[in-house]
């Protein structure tokens, strides 16, 4: 477009209207067709001796008076096309601020003043805000001497300012036009006018006075595009295990509205549970494309969990031109002080700040509930798009993560019990014994033939007492492990296996849920075994398959022999009292000494050594062959039973065979005393 500029020539008014010129600006440079004309003749007259002579004249002097009205606004952009009205094409940042420039002259030969008007145009997106836009212009003389300067006029001020310009000055002005609420690719426009006061004087149309620039912008801004990946799962059985990262950061130029980002700075805070193995993070672990710069690496403790552990990076001071690239690569491990979540997101933020008069900064973040990123503020409505699944973005600057799978197999074994068995036991009296696994994991366990197995092997101390070769294993699948709830058990049995193995998954094939248990139910037996021994059972969980769990240690079950004991102990009665000793009772083998016609008081202790389990139809009893031969009955008291809870007396009697009592039931842990006295014979 050309320029505006205005030439105006003008008789004086009354000469003017003789002459017949125009009084309208227009919008090229004219000259007035004609001019007032001055010619001036001299005369001269005289006399020759009184005597009059002939008038003389002179030559003719003519002198052409003009006045000329001219000036010009010219945009001074460097944009497309130089000295145009339009400053066309400059990039704004969201809430920053445009400068545009423009060159004020006077073309005439007189001093003129022209009024100014900037408003914002309505063919746009955005407006300029006029009350915080600054506006400065310069006055200079022909040869670039400065004249004077007037600095900071507001926008909405500069209206109706009046720049006065003599002949042969100029002005330059200088718009910083502040953006509000502009996001990418949104569109400012002002318009600024200059009003001749000399040419709107002169009666033509008020256009032809008025000289017009328009200055466009448009909002440009870093699109940013982030991908961030891993490459394995982490195996938490093996504390020096490593997951790889790889984070990717374009400068997405399909956007129209993208610009070069300067100086970002890309933010990793690792979730809790993670750490950065430190050497895996250096300048070599990065590269970029094109011109785009590598900028600086400061690892931190920032990451999500607590402590001093280096959990965390900034790599600040990244150039990132239209279209090019950084790529990040490092390596993570578990931190074992914390809890890594089965399926944790590792998300990554970049912050690019704007300048350009803003004081703006960009977040954006793979992370789209992020309070932090502010995309949505600055870029078009959808433009910032957010995946956790690990595709690749399919919009312009979308952003993506994918999951960190933990791979943690874990169980446990509990539960060593102790049980009875009587001397030989009977489908209703052997031992149960139980043993729980727990998957403490986060993977299911067994799901798989050979993944998770067990075996029962006797301890091998006690032949009378040992598992059961009859009948089934027992297993008690509890999916969420609350016994509370019992609506979610499901049982199965696996039959007698000689060798003492069994697989969990032949029981449940689907394995077992982290969290739960499998109760193992299995059978001690006992034949003829003695009262007061033992056996010890040893269950041992055998774990198998892919990153396998530690054993834990087997449970030792206890199986004990039950019964009933008997103790019998003497005293010395002298003088033949009755049942009433004259010293302790002595169960000791050294013997007794006693005189003729003394007595001897004999007590038997019969205990039942079950901790549970009654005893019925015990008959205690001493036989009178075993001292008849010496001695001869004297007295027998009551059997007295005694327990924990009750004292019960039971009749004893002599059958002339034996000194016997019945007990029935004697209950758990109960005992029965039968007392008698012998005496000497002589």
């Amino acid at each position: 477009m050309k320029s505006n500029t205005f030439n105006y020539s003008l008789l004086a008014v009354g000469v003017a209207a003789v002459m017949g010129i125009s009084t309208s600006a227009i919008a090229e440079t004219k000259t007035a067709e004609d001019a007032v004309v001055i010619n001036n003749i001299a005369k001269a007259s005289y006399s020759v001796d009184g005597v009059a002579q002939n008038e003389v004249e002179s030559n003719e002097v003519t002198v052409n008076v003009s006045e000329t009205g001219s000036f010009s606004l010219i945009a001074q952009n460097d944009d497309d096309t130089v000295g145009d009205d339009l400053n066309t094409g400059l990039e704004v940042v969201p809430t920053g601020v445009a400068q545009f420039t423009h060159r004020l002259e006077n073309l005439g030969n007189l001093t003129d003043t022209y009024t100014m008007a900037l408003t914002n145009k309505t063919d746009d997106t955005k407006n300029f805000d006029l009350a915080t836009t600054k506006v400065t212009y310069v006055v200079y003389k022909d040869d670039d001497t400065v004249v004077r300067t007037v600095a900071d006029t507001t926008g909405t001020a500069f209206t109706n300012t009046d720049i006065v310009l003599e002949k042969n000055e100029y002005a330059i002005i200088t718009i910083d036009g502040k953006t509000a609420g502009n996001v990418g690719g949104d569109t400012q426009n002002l318009t600024l006018t200059a009003k001749s006061t000399y040419l709107a004087n002169q009666g033509g149309a008020p256009a032809d006075a008025i000289a017009t620039n328009t200055d466009e912008s448009i909002t440009k801004l870093p699109v940013l595009s982030i991908v961030k990946s891993v490459s394995q799962t982490l195996d938490l059985n093996n504390v020096d295990a490593t997951a790889e990262y790889t984070i990717t950061v374009k400068n997405d130029k399909t956007a129209a509205y993208a610009a070069d980002a300067v100086g970002i700075k890309i933010v990793d805070n690792l979730p809790e549970g993670l750490k950065l193995v430190t050497d895996s993070l250096t300048a070599a672990s990065i590269t970029t494309t094109g011109s785009a710069t590598k900028g600086t690496i400061a690892q931190n403790n920032k990451g999500i969990g607590s402590g001093s552990t280096i959990d965390g990076f900034e790599i600040i001071g990244v150039d990132l031109p239209l279209g090019e690239t950084i790529t990040i690569k490092f390596k993570v491990q578990q931190d074992t002080t914390e809890t890594l979540a089965k399926s944790t997101i590792n998300h990554v933020s970049v912050e690019a700040p704007l300048g350009g008069g803003s004081n703006v900064t960009i977040i954006d973040s793979t992370d789209g509930t992020s309070g932090d990123e502010n995309t949505n503020t600055y870029y078009p409505s959808g433009a910032d798009t957010e995946n956790e699944n690990g595709t690749a973005p399919t919009t312009t600057g979308g952003d993506s993560t994918q999951p960190l799978t933990s791979n943690q197999r874990a169980v446990t074994l509990t539960g060593p019990t102790t049980k009875e068995v009587p001397n030989t036991s009977t489908a209703a009296t052997q031992a149960v014994h139980q043993t729980v696994i727990t998957n403490t994991g986060r993977e299911t366990e067994g799901a798989n033939a050979g993944e998770l197995k067990f075996k029962i092997e006797d301890g091998g101390t006690n032949d009378k007492v040992k598992p059961a070769d009859t009948g089934n294993i027992t297993l008690v699948y509890d999916k969420d492990g609350d016994p509370a709830t019992t609506n979610d058990l499901t049982e199965a049995t696996l039959p007698y296996n000689e060798s003492g193995e069994y697989d969990v998954n032949a029981a449940f094939p689907a394995g077992i849920a982290p969290k739960g248990t499998v109760t193992i139910t299995y059978n001690v037996v006992s034949a003829a075994a003695e009262t007061g021994t033992s056996e010890t059972t040893k269950v041992t969980l055998i774990p198998g398959g892919t990153d396998s769990p530690v054993a834990p240690a087997p449970v030792v079950d206890t199986t004990s022999v039950k019964g009933v004991t008997l103790v019998k102990s003497q005293a010395l009665d002298a003088t033949c009292s009755g049942n009433v000793a004259d010293s302790a009772f002595s169960a000791s083998t050294t013997a007794l000494e006693a005189e003729p016609g003394q007595c001897v008081v004999y007590k038997i202790l019969a205990t039942n050594t079950f901790s549970s389990r009654p005893v019925t139809n015990l008959v205690i009893s001493d036989l009178l062959s075993n001292f008849s031969a010496g001695a001869t009955v004297q007295t027998i008291s009551p059997t007295t039973t005694t327990g924990s809870n009750n004292t019960i007396t039971v009749a004893a009697n002599n059958d002339n065979t034996s000194i016997n009592t019945t007990v029935s039931p004697l209950a758990a842990t109960n005992t029965a005393t039968l007392k008698f006295s012998v005496k000497i014979k002589p």
